[in-house]
């Protein structure tokens, strides 16, 4: 394990990291709700940057997959990356049947 890394400041710190931004994310939402800021144009640009955005972070792993499996090999990393894409590609998936059903 790494000797600088202190394990007990990590396990404190990034649950209550993780509860503001939950706390922050809720408040904004619901100012937002309160100023109608969330209408069908906002939600319209921002489905269509994170389709933007699914296709860049598609391309990107892929990438830094196929750079891990050729400086490494087949070793921890690799195994990560592959979770991690298979992940995103059945999320798509999820996605998908979702969107279907609904439309």
């Amino acid at each position: 394990m790494y000797e600088g890394f202190d394990i007990w400041a990590f396990l404190l710190g990034f649950p209550l990291s993780l509860g503001i931004v939950l706390i922050i994310l809720l408040v904004n939402s619901r100012i937002g709700k309160k100023n109608r800021l969330f209408d069908e144009r906002y939600r319209k640009i921002h489905q269509q940057a994170r389709s933007i955005s699914w296709g860049v972070t598609t391309v990107a792993i892929y990438i830094a997959w196929m750079i891990v499996m050729i400086v490494e090999g087949p070793r921890l990393a690799f195994f990560i990356l592959a979770g991690i894409w298979v992940t995103h590609m059945l999320s798509y998936l999820i996605g998908a049947v979702i969107a279907n059903s609904k439309n």
